[in-house]
């Protein structure tokens, strides 16, 4: 017979190991089951008690935050921000690099899932996510377009007066992300070269925005010309 004080054992985990060890484990079924799972069914999927559960986390709701910032607000590159203001690269450039750089961070099965589930079950705590993504990367987004379109004095145009501006910041971003959904949500195929769609739809924003800004801060004057250009293009037709 085997002698007991041979036998392997496990190694003992300290408090901050199992702690990590509850949170990776946390991550892989709040993202299969979704933040409706209860805390019982978690603790038996985890091998461990409830009470052992709650000793780290007090509440479901502490450890849904804790997972949420783990998987998201955590990976968080502040150097995306100082990317976007970089003038010494030209727009295009930095937003594709920016954008490919997100993608890999974000076109991964648990962001993907926890991000739906957070909107679905967890009123809320997407706002922490989209406070950062509006304030630091679209707000700036927009200035840059404007700096790069319409000449630097555009740069600082107040955030009143951007709002559909901002939507099509929203519109690029959503877009990207909808490629991690129709894998990890829908089932279907993803782009066979993701970098490729992320390059086009960069540009195509671009010259949307190019277009839009353009329109906009262009003089009275000028646009009433271009109007009366298109109406006698039109009657001649």
């Amino acid at each position: 017979m085997t002698d007991p004080q041979k036998r392997s054992r496990a190694p003992k985990l300290s408090s901050q190991e199992r702690e990590q060890m509850i949170l990776r484990n946390a991550i892989d079924y709040f993202a299969k089951e979704g933040f409706g799972a209860g805390t019982r069914d978690l603790a038996n999927h985890l091998g461990i008690t409830q009470s052992l559960l709650y000793r780290y986390f007090p509440s479901k709701q502490s450890l849904i935050e804790r997972v949420y910032e783990e998987v998201t607000l955590s990976r968080w590159n502040p150097l995306w921000e100082d990317l976007i203001r970089d003038r010494s690269k030209p727009l295009a450039d930095r937003l594709h690099e920016y954008y490919l750089d997100y993608a890999k961070l974000v076109l991964r099965n648990e962001w993907v899932r926890i991000l739906i589930f957070a909107g679905i079950e967890s009123s809320g705590i997407n706002n922490r996510l989209f406070g950062l993504l509006r304030n630091r990367i679209f707000i700036p987004v927009v200035r840059e377009c404007y700096a790069e379109f319409a000449g630097e004095k555009y740069a600082n145009v107040p955030v009143e007066e951007i709002e559909m501006e901002l939507e099509l910041v929203w519109a690029l971003h959503a877009s990207i992300f909808y490629i991690g959904m129709r894998k990890w949500i829908y089932g279907t195929t993803m782009p066979k070269n993701v970098d490729a769609t992320i390059d086009a739809l960069v540009v195509s924003f671009l010259a949307g925005m190019k277009q839009h800004i353009g329109s906009k801060v262009k003089p009275p004057r000028e646009r009433r010309s271009a109007t009366l250009e298109d109406a006698h293009e039109i009657r001649n037709v």
